[in-house]
């Protein structure tokens, strides 16, 4: 059994997810979110070890990291961060954070 690093958190703010490369630009929606990565809801192939430029707005913040795809999943993938500024890492923790409380909003 596989034990995750963080907890993923659902997403229900329909965020989308920036997704870039030189040769390809698309967004999907945010399924799930975590500190280390996050996977998307996505009807376009992709191949795992894909390396993305990706970025979420919420609200008046933008978070960007560079990203490799990691899994393919049933209508989706999921990708691990593989960097990101000081900056950015911060307004993640913040975007995580804001993840959670709304999942606990019933």
């Amino acid at each position: 059994m596989t034990t995750r690093r963080a907890t993923r958190v659902r997403s229900k703010a329909g965020l989308q997810v920036d997704f870039g490369r030189t040769d390809v630009k698309f967004t999907a929606p945010l399924l799930d979110f975590s500190p280390f990565g996050l996977s998307v809801v996505c009807l376009r192939e992709v191949s795992t070890g894909t390396i993305f430029r990706l970025g979420i707005r919420a609200g008046s913040d933008y978070f960007r990291a560079a990203a490799i795809v990691r899994t393919t999943i049933p209508g989706g993938f999921g990708v691990e961060f593989l960097s990101m500024t000081a900056v950015d890492r911060e307004m993640m923790r913040r975007l995580y954070l804001r993840l959670q409380i709304a999942s606990r909003v019933v």
